[in-house]
């Protein structure tokens, strides 16, 4: 299970993409900008494959608002999926 303290900071993510693992699932968290606004998108996969090798049809996407409480909602459903790819 995920805690806040492991994803970073919110500025870190108007540069940078975050990569890891709960177990068997692999997941990402990154800034997407849209028209007017930017948005945190979350990106969960099955393993064992990188964010890069891994088919885009096996990628399941969940948008959350670019801020703290986005990175708490995303955290929150990290770890929903986690217990699914991994049968908690």
């Amino acid at each position: 299970m995920l805690k806040r303290v492991q994803l970073f900071p919110l500025n870190f993510y108007k540069k940078q993409k975050f990569n890891g693992s709960i177990g068997n699932m692999n997941f990402r968290l990154e800034q997407v900008k849209k028209e007017t606004e930017s948005i945190l998108l979350g990106t969960v996969w099955e393993g064992p494959f990188c964010y890069d090798k891994t088919p885009r049809e096996k990628f399941v996407v969940q948008e959350f608002p670019f801020s703290e409480e986005g990175i708490c909602k995303a955290l929150d459903w990290f770890n929903e999926k986690g217990n699914e790819y991994n049968k908690v």
